[in-house]
């Protein structure tokens, strides 16, 4: 397999050379409408997706249920994506999600403040000022968003491979670096490990994206295993009827072949027992 996961500041070049790349890989471009439009098939309209996608959650949102049910679906396709082959991931989280898998490129494409803002004013989207406002709001948003949801710096550079600086290259130059980059032996020798890993780890959201629906934030208290198919269900649960609805609906997530379901129904339950 061939993935490559970009990273990328807002007036760096990095959505221009990643569409570069994949063009000349003729590989899959994984972006923000590839997401939308593979959302959509899970039932969160695309107005939905615009209000969370890379966007720093209000505090007293980032535990709702939509949310975490977004996170669940990004983490899904992101996986699947992956294990297709051959595909540029773009944003959303990729190069932490596949962070320690083999055979993937990690690449983090950035340019300093006073050249992105020339960008952007280059581009017709205001003077100075609104230009320096949009790149700021734009690097809240992506830094929020890497934090709120996996927990980590946007700009720890432990997890790029490749990081890229386009103050004096251009959109081939630094094309040319990530092709080069792709074809080195270590890269090329981790891609036949990947796949199966890869495949349990998005049946594991998918499954979690189900039982949000039936749990709520009551899904913390369960743990959920794959292995080619097979899923293990830990954890507890409040009652038999909800342990039994567990079990319908990830036997329906596709790609589940069997259950092992061992729930737990708890004697006291929440903060009311007693």
């Amino acid at each position: 397999m061939s993935v490559i996961t970009i990273s990328r500041q807002l007036g760096s070049l990095g959505t221009e050379i990643a569409q570069a790349v994949a063009k000349k890989l003729t590989y899959e471009y994984m972006d923000k409408d590839k997401i939308s439009e593979s959302l959509a098939d899970y039932g969160l309209p695309p107005p939905e997706v615009e209000k969370l996608d890379e966007k720093k959650p209000p505090f007293w949102d980032s535990l709702s249920i939509q949310r975490g049910k977004y996170l669940h679906l990004i983490q899904a396709l992101i996986y699947d994506f992956a294990r297709k082959d051959n595909v540029v991931i773009v944003g959303r989280g990729g190069q932490v999600l596949l962070k320690d898998l083999p055979g993937v490129l990690h690449v983090r494409i950035i340019a300093p403040f006073d050249v992105r803002i020339q960008r952007i004013i280059d581009k017709g989207k205001g003077g100075e000022k609104q230009a320096a406002e949009i790149l700021r709001r734009s690097d809240r948003n992506s830094a929020g968003f890497i934090r709120a949801y996996f927990d980590v710096d946007w700009d720890d550079q432990t997890f790029y491979d490749l990081i890229i600086n386009t103050r004096k290259l251009s959109v081939d130059s630094g094309a040319r670096m990530i092709l080069e980059s792709i074809s080195s032996p270590e890269i090329k020798e981790g891609e036949k490990k990947a796949e199966e890993k890869l495949a349990d780890l998005a049946l594991v959201q998918k499954v979690e994206s189900s039982l949000v629906d039936i749990l709520g934030t009551d899904l913390r208290h369960i743990s959920i295993q794959a292995e080619r198919g097979v899923l293990a269900l830990g954890g507890t649960v409040a009652s038999e009827s909800l342990k039994n609805d567990c079990q319908k609906a990830v036997a329906r997530v596709e790609g589940v072949n069997r259950v092992n379901n061992e729930l737990s129904v708890a004697s006291y339950y929440g903060y009311g027992g007693g």
